[in-house]
């Protein structure tokens, strides 16, 4: 674990201030089905679990912006402009030579009005707590899932393939093995599995849910792989709609492939965004212009020589970001120092599951984390 000196605590105090943000102290347990629902399968597969009182399954905290976003819906309106800062062990299995307790500090911001020089403040802030720390500048990599699903809706894409398809953003190995699971259709789609999809073709999702719910208990399984039962359901449907397609059109899933290899500097991979819209007709729409307004507020937000790089197959999974997000990292090194990312929907969700306060459908919210025990190595090698 993390030992966080005085020298790091005054640090971080520095750069909560100079972000405006309030520090908050959060439980350490919840409701797992909160992770299990919301967070996504990279996460939820290295959750700590283990049953309560009262046998509900409760999980460790892993992260902070879900346990953050819980602290804002009680104490006020959803919609209320609020800076929170977090510092604490968060907790999930992670490789053999990382511990699974270890300390994280962030920036959460909620503003309904948050717009581009938002994001561009809340990448700012994720720089200078990182140079701050470690003495190191480090690079920005941007990744935008809004771009990707404009580009999705403008092809077409078959509606439960879109879904499956932004899930997997963020791992191209993953991505690639759907496209071309989408390109043979229902080829693929055999054994025992698959016939039970066919069976449960055309049926509402509730009443595939309360099958799948069924079999789990009769089998003694509340979930499977770290998956709720709504995703088991969901994927049964999602089985017997690739077993009734023909393969997509290889010209579309060839579009897909070329945009999803874009990447470079900002100025480079605008250049190779923009020709490639041009080529295809204009299919990233309005995206394309948010995305080049986004890059030049922080381009201006962040210190003059930050090294910024797009990538358009990037993106962090987590299931509750909405469009923009970014990561840093030090050069020649593949572990990021920090991440974030837009959460806009996460908040109308949350408050919608616990009937709590007005019915929300989208507010602006941005945050970062960073992890100090690589921050704590980085320092050291310095």
């Amino acid at each position: 674990m993390t030992h966080l000196t005085e020298t790091m605590r005054a640090e971080l105090a520095q750069q909560f201030d100079a972000a405006g943000a309030r520090v908050i102290n959060l439980p350490i347990l919840y409701s797992a089905d909160l992770f299990v629902d919301l967070i996504g399968e990279d996460i939820r597969r290295r959750l700590y679990v283990a049953p309560g009182a009262n046998g509900e399954a409760m999980a460790l905290r892993p992260e902070f912006t879900i346990p953050v976003c819980l602290h804002h819906l009680r104490h006020g309106e959803a919609t209320r402009k609020a800076t929170y800062a977090c510092l604490g062990p968060v907790f999930r299995q992670r490789a053999d030579d990382e511990p699974g307790e270890f300390h994280q500090a962030g920036i959460e911001q909620i503003d309904p009005e948050g717009g581009f020089d938002f994001d561009a403040a809340n990448v700012a802030s994720a720089v200078s707590m990182v140079e701050s720390l470690s003495g190191k500048r480090p690079v920005v990599t941007i990744g935008d899932l809004g771009l990707f699903s404009a580009l999705l809706n403008a092809l077409g894409t078959p509606a439960v393939w879109q879904r499956r398809l932004e899930g997997a953003f963020g791992d191209r190995a993953v991505l690639d093995r759907m496209l071309r699971r989408l390109e043979q259709g229902g080829s693929e789609s055999h054994g025992a599995s698959a016939g039970l999809a066919r069976i449960l073709e055309g049926k509402a999702p509730e009443d595939v849910r309360e099958a799948v719910e069924e079999m789990l208990d009769i089998a003694g399984l509340a979930a499977v792989g770290g998956r709720s039962v709504g995703d088991i359901a969901e994927r049964y449907m999602e089985k017997a709609e690739l077993a009734a397609m023909a393969g997509w059109d290889a010209d579309k899933l060839a579009i897909i492939v070329r945009y999803l290899s874009i990447a470079g500097s900002l100025d480079d991979s605008l250049d190779q965004l923009r020709a490639f819209d041009a080529k295809e007709g204009g299919l990233l729409g309005d995206a394309l212009a948010a995305l080049a307004d986004r890059i030049a507020a922080i381009r201006a937000a962040v210190p003059q020589g930050t090294k910024l790089v797009f990538k358009a197959d990037f993106g962090r999974r987590l299931d509750y970001y909405s469009g923009f997000n970014y990561e840093l990292h030090f050069e020649g090194e593949d572990k990021p120092v920090a991440g974030g990312g837009r959460y806009d929907r996460l908040l109308g969700i949350l408050a919608s599951r616990a009937k709590q306060g007005n019915a929300v459908d989208a507010v602006p919210a941005i945050g970062f984390v960073v992890w100090l025990d690589r921050l704590t190595q980085a320092g050291k090698e310095s």
